[in-house]
């Protein structure tokens, strides 16, 4: 088993994801630079802004409410690919005080499924410690 892993190594067939993974910055400004950049390209600005409300709720928000959930990127991923309705109809007022005009957000069918993973991993990378909840 050994002589047959690393034959796979050394002919470059087994390699580990992280490779191909396109790492998150740690600076806040890059992170908000290329979720505009990503936004602006998939047309998520329509309708998103990182920190103010538009039609829908703020990305800063969003991150709020889902860093720390380990099926965040997927449940995020799931609703840009495959439509979310009424989804914070109810949390956006009760729990951020806002509430978003849009109550449809239609899936994003041209948005590459590793694209929609790194819109969603810079996401949950803002920081949100300004973000404010009602008590």
């Amino acid at each position: 088993m050994r002589k047959v892993l690393a034959g796979l190594v050394s002919m470059g067939l087994l390699v580990s994801a992280p490779v191909f993974a396109e790492e998150i910055p740690k600076d806040q400004k890059e992170i908000e630079k290329q979720i505009r950049e990503l936004a602006d390209k998939y047309g998520c600005s329509t309708c998103h802004d990182i920190d103010k409300p538009k039609n829908s709720i703020p990305f800063r928000v969003i991150a709020k409410e889902y860093q720390g959930k380990p099926d965040a990127v997927k449940t995020l991923v799931t609703s840009i690919k495959g439509a979310s309705f009424a989804k914070w109809q109810k949390i956006g007022p009760e729990k951020y005080g806002m509430k978003p005009k849009a109550i449809y957000m239609p899936r994003q069918r041209s948005i590459p499924e590793e694209e929609a993973e790194k819109i969603v991993k810079l996401i949950l990378s803002l920081d949100t410690s300004k973000v404010q909840v009602k008590k």
